[in-house]
């Protein structure tokens, strides 16, 4: 009996175990089942004592397997509470049908994946909560996701913590299918394979400073309607971390036959229907930037902005840039990876382009006024461009410059990386009319820094300017004046290490002509020139006329002391340049100048009181020049000369013509540039009062200091009546007879003249003449013709001169001092 019992006990004990294993399966297996049902009877309960919020509904089901949650007539509203953090939800919907949410995943893995959601006629208003600060956490990432949307006719009002609106819609229907979320913000956020969106009176809040509205979304068979949409800054100019704030309202969008993925937005059609644009300055120069890798393609077939408007203004709504009405029409556009990493982040093949009114300030007094721009691919025509100042400014050069078309022709320019590369056919520029206000107390301009060149590359084939005037002023005066100019420039290249030189640009070569030039050229004169030509190495002027503007009686009114006048006339001047070059290392290297048919005339009086500033040599007066200067030959040819001068009691005026001038002069320099001979040699020949044969020989070292020189000269067959016109004022003197030559070998510097001087004549007579009342002193004639021989036989003595400098006095009225002095030693 004892053995049986024992052998029974193992046998019991399993039975227990397999009895309560099989309850536990059971309990298992019928949980859900339970957890199901009660959750169907109880979940709306849990949440009316458990939440924040009192919700009624009806038909409430719920399947724990098959992840399906469905209810009727919801209504939802948030308790009376004082906890901020709190999320307001207030509202009613009709229909509510979840499908497919792994509830298990839900509570066992944190991840939230639905297969559907539909919300029929949902009315609800959210009002989110301040978030709860939490210290020391690390925020995770939900894993959340909706592979297909269905909302029907609802009405959706979201708001922040601050109550200000997130999203606000009206009938908005939405059914978006096979959606997919992107965590990569290199790309879009969200793709889907079909949509369809309807809605009225949009709201969407983009960020702290901007919303988007629209009062109808249309979007359905890859087709997009937006009517009145509007980007609006919602913050003051001062608080955005830009440059500039911007306001977009566009009458109509719409895109057709588009396709959205993750990686790529591709439009066959996209169309603005009266956009206008509003850019607000912020005033700040440099922001913050948040580069972003971009790994997403945007492709437009044809992108059309029709009747657009764009206004450009300060913080202050001061106007700086607008344009009332301009069509733009973009074909192939591609913004990708490779394109934003250009200057302009986006490529496409051609446009069209027309712009109406543009009107651009670039500085508070100067304004742009442009008609109409078009341009159809490759070129680019602009109408009736104005150049406008704007008021008036001591301090500041004004510009006024209109032009009735300008034409840029086969524009193939692009950016290549950061460089751009500028490539343009021809440029006309028709008829402009240009004139300079400039400053009467313009500051002095301080000096640049040296940015960073840009990375530039261009090639201009040609600029043409055409039939264009030119006119400056200063202090209501006209200053300069051209009737016509005509600018023909071929070939114009430039580069980043073009850009450093003192001129900019390269010319392969250029014709510029100008008409009618009349230039003020200081208090007493005015230049005129009939007409210049240069075609780069060569410059020609016809009718050269450097004029007084008053007559001989007001200048002497005019000047506090003695001054010449000059009146200077050429038929021509030719210049030829060799390697000259301009800006901040300015340096004249010319091969030729040629001066044909000069008429000068120099007025002296000397009734004014002296001018006791001093008159430096020639050799300073070029040495004095700050840049380096080298003309290899002046040549004068075909000229005359005339000089004046009247004394206080002279009954005449002292007169000295110098007719048929022709004259040789090398080496003009200032002694500045390296390799070049600095000695000036001038050799001349002309007819001394119109019948004396004379020719001068003079040379002087520029880089001389102490200013020598030598000159020596020849006068041949002199009249005694013309002599008698300067020797009369000088010497109180005239002269009877015959004069074969007078000559001269004089050498000096700054501070005397001096040499040898002869003087050939025959039948002399000398008659001295009174001081006040200019007749003959008969007595003293008679004795002084006494000791006067009536000719020198043979080749004459010579007699030494040596004058001292005067150095209030010029080199040329040394050098007469000196002729004057030879003769009084042969007369008196």
């Amino acid at each position: 009996m004892e053995k049986i019992i024992i052998n029974k006990k193992p046998g019991k004990k399993k039975r227990i175990i397999l009895i309560v294993a099989g309850i536990l399966v059971i309990l298992i297996l019928i949980f859900p089942f339970l957890l199901n049902i009660y959750l169907k009877n109880k979940l709306p309960q849990l949440v009316n004592e458990k939440t924040p919020y009192q919700i009624s509904l009806e038909d409430f089901d719920l399947n724990l397997f098959k992840g399906d949650i469905s209810a009727n007539a919801i209504h939802i509203k948030t308790k009376q509470t004082t906890d901020p953090a709190v999320t307001q939800i207030n509202g009613d919907i009709k229909n509510l049908r979840i499908q497919n949410f792994g509830i298990w995943n839900a509570i066992f893995n944190k991840s939230y994946h639905i297969k559907n959601v539909q919300l029929i006629d949902p009315n609800v208003k959210i009002a989110l909560g301040k978030p709860k600060e939490k210290k020391d956490s690390v925020q995770k990432k939900i894993n959340f996701g909706v592979e297909n949307i269905l909302v029907t006719n609802g009405n959706i009002s979201v708001k922040d913590k601050n109550r200000k609106d997130l999203v606000n819609g009206k009938n908005v229907n939405i059914n978006l299918t096979e959606i997919k979320l992107s965590e990569n913000a290199s790309k879009l956020p969200i793709a889907f394979k079909n949509f369809k969106i309807d809605a009225h009176d949009l709201l969407i809040t983009v960020n702290d400073f901007y919303q988007i509205y629209a009062t109808k979304i249309d979007a359905k068979n890859k087709q997009l309607r937006i009517s009145e949409f509007h980007l609006k800054p919602i913050e003051s100019p001062a608080l955005y971390n830009a440059k500039n704030v911007f306001d977009l309202k566009i009458n109509q969008l719409s895109a057709e036959d588009f396709s959205i993925n993750q990686d790529s937005l591709i439009i066959e059609n996209a169309k603005f229907v009266k956009p206008q644009l509003i850019v607000t300055s912020t005033h700040k120069k440099e922001v913050k930037e948040n580069p972003k890798e971009v790994n997403l393609k945007i492709g437009i077939r044809n992108l059309d902005f029709g009747q657009g408007s764009v206004l450009i203004q300060q913080r202050d709504k001061t106007k700086i840039a607008s344009v009332d009405n301009f069509h733009l029409n973009l074909k192939d556009i591609v913004f990708d990876k490779k394109t934003v990493k250009e200057k302009i982040p986006f490529a496409f093949s051609t446009h069209n382009i027309e712009f109406e009114n543009i009107y651009f300030k670039p500085d508070p007094l100067q304004a742009v006024n442009i008609r109409k721009i078009t341009s159809d691919n490759a070129d680019i025509l602009i109408d009736d461009i104005e150049f406008k100042a704007l008021g008036k400014s001591s301090a500041k050069d004004l510009f006024n410059i209109r032009s009735r078309k300008v034409e840029i022709l086969n524009n193939t320019s692009k950016f290549a990386g950061q460089q751009l590369q500028l490539q343009l056919e021809k440029i006309n520029v028709h008829h402009p009319e240009i004139e300079i206000i400039s400053a009467s107390h313009k500051k002095k301009a301080s000096e640049k820094k040296h940015n960073a060149t840009p990375d530039l590359l261009a090639h201009l084939g040609a600029l043409h300017i055409i039939d264009g005037t030119f006119i400056q002023r200063k202090d209501g005066k006209q200053k300069l004046k051209v009737d016509n100019f005509n600018v023909t420039l071929n070939s114009v290249t430039t580069n980043k290490d073009i850009l450093r030189e003192s001129i900019p640009f390269h010319i392969k070569s250029q014709l510029i002509t100008a008409n009618k030039i009349d230039v003020d050229a200081g208090k007493y004169y005015r230049l005129k020139v009939d007409h210049i030509k240069n075609t780069g190495k060569q410059t020609v002027a016809a009718n050269f006329a450097f004029l007084p503007k008053y007559s001989r009686a007001e200048f002497n009114r005019l000047i506090a002391v003695e001054e010449d006048l000059y009146t200077i006339k050429a038929k021509s001047i030719v210049i030829t340049d060799k390697n000259s070059t301009f800006g901040s290392k300015t340096s004249i290297d010319l091969d030729h100048i040629i001066f044909d048919g000069i008429d000068c005339n120099i007025y002296h009086d000397l009734a004014p009181p002296d001018d006791i500033g001093v008159r430096y040599m020639f050799s300073k007066k070029l040495r004095d020049v700050k840049f380096p200067l080298y003309i290899k030959q002046i040549d004068i040819k075909n000229s005359k000369l005339a000089y004046e001068e009247v004394a206080e009691k002279a009954k005449i005026p002292g007169k000295l013509t110098f007719g048929d001038f022709n004259a040789a002069i090398k080496n003009v320099n200032s002694a500045k540039m390296k390799g070049k001979p600095t000695l000036v040699k001038v050799d001349s020949n002309f007819n001394f009062f119109g019948d004396a044969p004379t020719d001068i020989h003079w040379q002087f070292d520029v880089a001389n200091k102490n200013d020598d020189y030598a000159i020596n000269g020849t006068i041949k067959n002199l009249s005694v009546d013309n002599a008698n016109l300067f020797v009369r004022p000088y010497l109180n003197v005239s002269l009877d007879g015959q004069i074969q030559y007078l000559k001269f070998d004089y050498k000096g510097n700054s501070n005397q003249i001096g040499g040898n001087f002869y003087f050939k004549y025959t039948d002399m007579h000398v008659n001295f003449l009174n001081k006040n009342t200019g007749k003959e002193r008969k007595v003293l004639s008679a004795i002084a013709n006494i000791f006067v021989k009536n000719d020198s036989k043979g080749e004459p003595n010579h007699v030494e001169v040596d004058v001292k400098r005067d150095p209030n006095k010029s080199f040329f009225n040394t050098l007469w001092q000196g002729i004057m002095e030879g003769l009084k030693k042969y007369l008196i």
